[in-house]
Parts: C-alpha cells; structure tokens; sequence
C-alpha cells in the first residue's frame, strides 16, 4: 500500500511525503525532495517497531544543511577527482565542491536538493527527475526514473532508470544512514561485506586506481566483524578517514541483483541485507556527523550510522581500467539495489 501521508511548502514549493506499507506493518517514508528515504520502521524481535534511518527531526528539516540523509545521488555519486574529465575527446570541467573536486554531482546538479516529480503506479512509487545538459557541467539532458517498492518480505526494492541525448556519467546510488538499534553509535553492529579489494585512495579520498587487498586486514568485513573492532586502528587510511569511508569492490558472480552485504544489531535482532546489480559498495560509518541534531531529542555523535552506498567506482571517469560510468545517447542506465529486513533470535 502507498498513500500520501505529508505535505509541506518550502521557499514556495510543495513537498510530499509518501508512506510505504505492507502485510507484515512495516512502513518506508519517501520525502519528495531529494528522493529521500527519511524512516524505515521495522520489528525487533520483541516485535516491537523503531526506526532504523538517521535523519532530520522533521521532514521540512531536510532544507537545511546535512549529510545527504537518506538521499538519492546523481548524476555521479561519490568523487571525480579535479572536477574534469574527458569524453569523446572533449574535457567538460565539472562544478567543484570539495576541495577542488566534485562530490556527489556538484551543487547545482545535486540530486538530493531537488523536488523529484511522484506518481503511485499500482504498489509502486515512480519518482522522475531531468537533469539538463550543463547541469554542473555535465554533458546532455539526462531523464531519470527511481521506482521504489516495499514487498511482504520487507525488501525495499530500488530500481534506477536513466536516458540521455548526449554521451555523458551516469552513476547514481542511495545516501541512507543506517541504525538498527537505536544506540548511540553502531559500534555494536556486525557487518559483513563480500569483498576482497578496495579501491586505494589519497589524501582528498580520490581513488588513485590502485587496488588494495585487504585480506586478514583492518579494512576488512569477510568475515563478517563487529563495526567497532578496527574502527580506531592505525591502518593508514581508516585512521585519515576517522572509520570507514572506502569503495569496496564486490566479488560478483554474475550481472544479475546479488547479495553483498549484511549489518545485524545484536540487542534488537534486527538485519539487513543488502543486494545489488553493481560492482562497488561505498562503506561510510558517519565518520564527521558530529553531534548534528536528529530525530526526537538525540544528538548523533560520529559513528551513529553506516551507509552502504552501492555504486560504480569512484573516479572511473578518470581512470580507464575502472567498471564504465558512461551512458551514451540511446542506451539506458539501469541498475537495482534492494534492502531487506529480517529479525534474528540470539
């Protein structure tokens, strides 16, 4: 079942709230702006309900400053290194936001600062926005369609379309932040991910198209390991990045929606596993949250959350050798991550 279930106006435009249902009680808020995944209440195995997404108090919050809570992101998620690339031949110089690069699509192009259009189709919520051509610089009119849904075996199901008239990047991905129980920090929560390699970085976190192994390392989450236990170690780069912040490569079997990670809270009994069609996973543990005023009366604190991110490779544009981000005229993106929830006994 979906409803709409919230509408605000912001600097003269209206925003919608859409709920999410199904058999089992389980409900997802989408806020229009930003296509944004802002509650997701599941049962712990009490089978009492909470809320397992760090975000704003209020869904009119999401206007001000924040970590991409919950957001959709595009047109490239992640970093391209000195905000420029080259396609076909021709250099396109990029909108920089950070330090002289570009994150998560630049600021004008933003995903996350828009008002996505949403219509209900049957047990589905098709939301669409157009990027045009230039748009933080980005080459050709990009069109893309999210269609969410929550099935009766509590998956969420994200299934991301897009088309361009011009050959351009297209790499887009969710920024939700996970809790599944409700603690301070997710120190606690186990976290497996099925991957061997990381991409390396620098001291910007500008993947260098270097490979890491990280087999019987600190970075590593095969197998599965309580967040917390590496998370302050000396390794190099998760001591730059204060925790986890890195691009783990999957190990896929095929192309088709695989399983790539699992997070299990011990105290709730709450799990989530997390499937996708693509070939990277971007692990974040809210390294700079800071203490950001959240929902109810909690300040979150570094650490309150994780992020899977799955996505293409960061800095692929500028680095050959990495999965394709190009979507050329006539060819369309489509690509699908699901998360789904489930409750383990001790």
């Amino acid at each position: 079942m979906i409803r709409k279930t919230y509408t605000f106006v912001k600097k003269g435009n209206e925003n919608d709230v859409y709920t999410l249902s199904n058999a089992n009680g389980v409900e997802v808020d989408i806020l229009t702006y930003g296509a944004r995944i802002i509650r997701i209440s599941t049962p712990d195995r009490k089978g009492k309900f909470a809320d397992c997404i760090v975000g704003c108090k209020k869904p009119e919050g999401y206007y001000d400053e924040n970590p991409y809570f919950g957001a959709t992101i595009g047109r490239y998620g992640n970093r391209i290194g000195g905000a420029k690339v080259t396609l076909n031949g021709e250099t396109y110089v990029l909108e920089a936001n950070e330090k002289g690069n570009i994150l998560h699509g630049g600021i004008e192009g933003d995903f996350s600062r828009v008002i996505w259009h949403a219509k209900i189709e049957g047990e589905r919520l098709v939301l669409t926005h157009l990027s045009k051509d230039g748009t933080s610089g980005f080459p050709g009119n990009l069109s893309v369609t999210l269609t969410i849904s929550l099935s009766d075996e509590n998956e969420l199901l994200l299934d991301y379309q897009a088309t361009t008239d011009k050959d351009t990047l297209c790499n887009l991905t969710n920024h939700s932040y996970f809790n599944l129980g409700g603690q301070d920090t997710v120190l606690e929560h186990e976290l497996m991910i099925n991957s061997k390699k990381i991409t390396n970085v620098d001291n910007e976190l500008i993947a260098t198209g270097e490979y890491i192994d990280i087999e019987n390392t600190a970075y590593s989450f095969l197998p599965a390991k309580p967040i917390g236990k590496d998370v302050f170690s000396d390794a190099p780069l998760i001591k730059q990045c204060n925790g986890y912040d890195f691009n783990y490569c999957l190990d896929r079997v095929g192309k088709g929606l695989e399983h790539c990670a699992y997070v299990y809270d011990p105290v709730s009994g709450r799990r989530l596993d997390c499937y996708t069609t693509l070939p990277g996973v971007q692990l974040y543990t809210a390294c700079s949250t800071g203490t950001f005023a959240g929902k109810g009366k909690k300040k979150y604190v570094n650490h309150c959350a994780l992020c899977l991110e799955t996505q293409g490779y960061p800095n692929s544009p500028n680095i050959p050798h990495f999965p394709s981000t190009v979507l050329k005229a006539g060819e369309t993106y489509h690509e699908i991550t699901a998360y789904r929830f489930s409750v383990r006994e001790k």
